[in-house]
């Protein structure tokens, strides 16, 4: 078991043993308690226990930084140890395969072989300000450089916390911002349906064949995110709750197979209460989906009972419904909006119905509020009723008002 050692003022040793050596060798590192910490008893031990937690991690990983040779890990030498430390335990497998090519196509020309410890801040600025296409030399979108930025920081953040370097090079670089033209260009694409163009698109939906039909409805009205929806079975379908149980979802791996994996947050494991009408359709289609079942001849399901699949049990591959929704809209000459817009559209329903933001956030199984208020975009409909609240103010209608000459 870990431990502390105090040794004196804001110093402590902190203690854990090598499960990989035969003998369990003791590793210990000091560390200070921020100033601004140690004042509240509460707040340092808290703080020591976390760092104690990060520190026993370092050293079971097996990635202590060493002696000699060890002490001068490149970049190129510490991206795996990081992969198999971090990003492997902490992102999803098509996630690490993302991050993974941002790390060979752009960091790994740039800083491969050099020093991880000799990485200076100034290198990094440098790096991302000339930051450009491949392919035509054009500056890079900001979602591309925030990308690339987000990988060069979980890399330099594990290095830091375990110990491989002393300095963080990164925590000096500005994180990647979208620019005025960028703004306005975000700001103009439509980013959720009205209350007006949901009851249009319910009824368009039915030019669709009846799982799919179901399945855009449910992303919409019960603001499920793309992989939560495909991974719902039967036994999930509560109709005495009149709601639908989350805690997985459909993804890729590391190799774009797919599996099924966890929910995106712990917050986003749940119940979410559905309209009785559409439960009633959800019967409806279990009663079509068990007969389609006895009929295929090729069933590849097992014994799993998913809402939406192809014909043969198995569940849409997680890209599909991206691209069904796409054509849909194209075929029927319907406004676009992302298929992640109907999980904003189903933010905008709720505010449209008087939800505060609370009840937005446990709808929409957020883990902070702050992502909920980005979910409730500006509408039409509240913007003008508070206008319309502040036609009382006219001048002509209150009495004293001066009168205003022909």
């Amino acid at each position: 078991m870990p431990w502390t050692e105090h040794l004196g003022g804001n110093k402590y040793k902190l203690v854990a043993r090598d499960p990989s050596k035969v003998n369990r060798p003791k590793k210990s590192t000091v560390v200070v308690i921020p100033a601004e910490i140690v004042r509240s008893h509460t707040k340092a031990e808290r703080w020591l226990t976390l760092e104690l937690a990060k520190w026993t991690d370092t050293v079971e990983s097996g990635l202590l930084p060493g002696k000699g040779k060890d002490s001068k890990l490149t970049f190129r030498d510490f991206v795996p140890k990081w992969k198999k430390g971090y990003a492997d335990q902490n992102m999803g497998g098509y996630t690490v395969k993302n991050t993974m090519a941002i790390v060979e196509t752009r960091l790994m020309d740039a800083f491969g072989d050099t020093r991880l410890d000799k990485i200076t801040t100034l290198h990094l600025v440098t790096y991302f300000a000339e930051l450009t296409n491949q392919k035509n030399g054009e500056p890079l979108a900001t979602n591309t450089k925030l990308n690339i930025y987000k990988a060069a920081k979980s890399i330099f953040d594990a290095a830091a916390d375990w110990g491989v370097i002393s300095f963080n090079p990164i925590d000096g670089v500005k994180r990647p911002g979208q620019s005025k033209r960028e703004r306005k260009q975000i700001r103009s694409r439509k980013k959720h349906y009205s209350w007006a163009e949901v009851e249009q698109l319910l009824i368009a939906l039915y030019k669709l064949p009846v799982n799919w039909r179901l399945y855009f409805t449910g992303c919409m009205l019960g603001g499920f995110r793309r992989g939560e929806l495909l991974a719902v079975e039967w036994k999930d379908v509560s109709h005495d709750r009149r709601a639908i149980w989350i805690d997985k979802q459909i993804t890729l791996d590391e190799d774009g197979n797919t599996i099924v994996g966890e929910v995106k947050t712990e917050s986003s494991e749940g119940w979410v209460g559905m309209p009785a009408w559409y439960m009633e359709e959800l019967k409806r289609l279990e009663r079509i989906w068990r007969k389609e079942k006895l009929q295929c001849k090729k069933w590849k399901g097992a014994d799993k009972q998913y809402l939406f699949h192809g014909g043969n049990g198995l569940p849409y591959y997680p890209t599909t419904p991206t691209l069904t929704w796409r054509r849909f809209l194209q075929k029927h000459e319907l406004q676009h909006v992302k298929l992640h817009g109907l999980r904003h559209t189903a933010g905008m329903l709720l505010r449209e119905s008087g939800s505060d933001l609370k009840t937005i956030q446990e709808r929409l199984r957020h883990a902070k509020l702050d992502m909920s208020a980005e979910y409730t975009h500006e509408s039409d409909i509240i913007n003008r009723e508070v206008v319309d609240k502040l036609e009382s103010l006219n001048p002509k209608n209150i009495k004293i008002a001066p009168s205003i000459a022909p």
